[in-house]
């Protein structure tokens, strides 16, 4: 499409493609790179507040005039397959709607379904993401494109888009309440499902909107029983979920308990209910809201056998932890809860001894079995001892207070257990970190050692000759020079110290293997020959190179100056080990 064309279709200028077609040019054939038509520029163009500047002409006189001129524009896409009602519909512009959909009721030579059928056929029409315009009228809600599609068409069932959300579903998760009454009001079989096997109910509940919560609720029977894909969750989990100090979603969750109780009995993949969810969360008005409900309720357990208050020692809150209990506790017929043990034969007392919080009124209440074992034969008391080193000074004291004395003990004193478990696996890490830093020294320590024997026996400066008449042929022509003797010194000390780390590493995996205190004091022990081996070499580099220079001293003492930046670099780096 040339620059005057896209301008005209911008600007809404029918003349210049009434030209075009005296020039017996097709008008379906003027298109941008992407595919857009005349009306797909002009339609978009509207949006961006680029109108037509000939006000006598009104916004839709184009789009007819267009469609007279070239009708196959009506239904043609583009390269993301959206036709001009894609277009209208996104952008909210009913009047343009209209006219399409008048259009396109009329019977037209090209069409031979025309009439009411073409209409429908056009309604359904989906780009690449599945989006039908009704789905893009609804994303941007934009209420009168809705009822005129919804109008047009009452019985069109609109499917899902790629990403699995019906128009119902956005309307529903955006919060669009008009759009959602109008959908449940006018359409006559309205689809509801959302992404990850939710319903638009699921997500009118996520964002705690209750007008439009009661409205499905109301419009869709047995909605809220359906369960999401991934947990098995009902939009009754997902307020129990939701619900804090900041956000109540007990309206929402009355509501799905008036339409159908029996959703604070399902459970999810886990086999957790609602209630088990809202106790582990520490949503105590939940809990409240479903045990005045649902009392018996609390007899339900999930895969593992944890009961509600299973779950409320697993909480995240345990300062919320007592209001939880005193709501279950508030009946008295659930006290058998108290005792209840799960798969493993652990007791909500079990829970108790590894929960940081207080809980007064569980661990004081006078039906709690205080010396019920496990299936470990662990009582509370055992795991309690475990911890007691991790609760602050008030737990430490209910626990002495309200735990029997002396307690039983069926096996070793779990304390011990644990030491014993975590010795362990402290010895494995260190034999593995031992092997680990004995493979890397030992490389480092051979590498010093190969280079400072070949810096040795190169000698820098060179060697006497024996044409030159010296008495000693083949000794170092520098060996009167203070600085060569300091490079001998140093050079040697790297080369015994690396040579020792080495040795020490050879054996480091022979005594490791009985005594890993052996292996770690060797390690030790190598790291400092290795340690004082690098600095010594260090030294030799710089007197050898002075020895080698002397003749241009400024260079000389420049390479020395560089070369002991290493020692500046070990006391910034590394303070703690330099001077412990």
């Amino acid at each position: 499409m040339d620059c005057d064309s896209f301008n005209a279709a911008a600007e809404g200028k029918i003349k210049v493609f009434k030209d075009i077609i005296t020039d017996h040019q097709s008008l379906d054939l003027l298109l941008t790179p992407n595919k857009n038509t005349v009306l797909h520029i002009y339609i978009t163009s509207l949006n961006s507040g680029l109108k037509d500047q000939n006000q006598e002409q009104t916004l839709t006189k184009f789009v007819e005039e267009i469609l007279e001129i070239c009708p196959p524009l009506l239904r043609q896409t583009n390269v993301k397959d959206e036709t001009p009602l894609h277009i209208a519909a996104r952008y909210g512009h009913d009047d343009i709607v209209e006219v399409l959909i008048k259009y396109c009721a009329q019977t037209l030579p090209q069409d031979p379904k025309g009439g009411i059928e073409s209409v429908k056929e056009m309604l359904s029409m989906t780009n690449k993401e599945k989006d039908t315009a009704l789905h893009e009228a609804v994303r941007y809600n934009h209420l009168k494109v809705v009822k005129l599609l919804i109008k047009t068409d009452p019985n069109f069932s609109y499917s899902a888009n790629n990403a699995g959300e019906t128009p119902l579903y956005i309307a529903a998760e955006r919060g669009f309440e008009d759009v959602v009454i109008e959908i449940l009001d006018k359409c006559k079989s309205p689809m509801h499902e959302g992404p990850l096997g939710r319903t638009a109910l699921h997500a009118a509940v996520i964002r705690n909107y209750e007008g439009i919560t009661r409205r499905i609720l109301d419009k869709i029977e047995g909605i809220s029983r359906i369960v999401n894909k991934d947990d098995y969750w009902t939009p009754l989990h997902f307020a129990a979920y939701f619900t804090n100090y900041q956000i109540n979603y007990s309206t929402v969750a009355r509501m799905l308990l008036d339409k159908d109780r029996e959703v604070a009995y399902k459970k999810d993949k886990e086999g957790r209910t609602a209630l088990h969810i809202a106790a582990q969360e520490g949503n105590v008005h939940m809990v409240s809201l479903i045990v005045s409900r649902c009392p018996d309720c609390c007899e339900l357990v999930d895969k593992r056998g944890w009961n509600v208050l299973h779950f409320a020692f697993e909480g995240k809150y345990p300062s919320l932890l007592e209001y939880t209990i005193e709501v279950i506790l508030r009946n008295s017929s659930l006290s058998n809860l108290l005792n209840e043990k799960n798969a493993d034969g652990d007791t909500p007392l079990h829970f108790y001894s590894n929960f940081e919080g207080l809980a007064k009124n569980f661990i004081g209440h006078p039906r709690v079995d205080k010396m019920a074992f496990n299936q470990k034969n662990l009582s509370a008391w055992n795991i309690a001892v475990a911890n007691i080193g991790e609760f602050p000074k008030e737990k430490k004291s209910e626990i002495w207070k309200n735990f029997p004395h002396p307690q039983p003990q069926r096996v070793i004193d779990n304390y011990t257990i644990k030491q014993k478990e975590k010795k362990k696996i402290r010895e494995e890490k260190t034999r593995t970190m031992l092997k680990d830093a004995s493979q890397a020294h030992l490389v480092v320590g051979a590498l010093i050692t190969t280079v400072t024997f070949a810096a040795c026996i190169t000698m820098p400066g060179g060697f006497v000759g024996s044409g030159e008449g010296s008495s000693h042929p083949g000794s170092a022509l520098l060996r009167k020079n203070a600085a060569f003797t300091a490079f001998i010194i140093t050079d040697t000390i790297s080369m015994v110290l690396s040579s020792s780390a080495v040795f020490i590493h050879l054996l480091i995996p022979i005594l490791s293997d009985t005594s890993h205190h052996s292996g770690e004091k060797l390690l030790s022990m190598a790291f400092l020959f290795i340690l004082g081996a690098m600095i010594a070499m260090v030294l030799a580099f710089v007197t050898g190179t002075f020895v080698v220079l002397m003749p241009s001293l400024g260079l000389a003492i420049a390479n020395c100056f560089i070369g002991l930046t290493f020692f500046a670099i070990i006391f910034f780096v590394f303070p703690k080990f330099v001077f412990s």
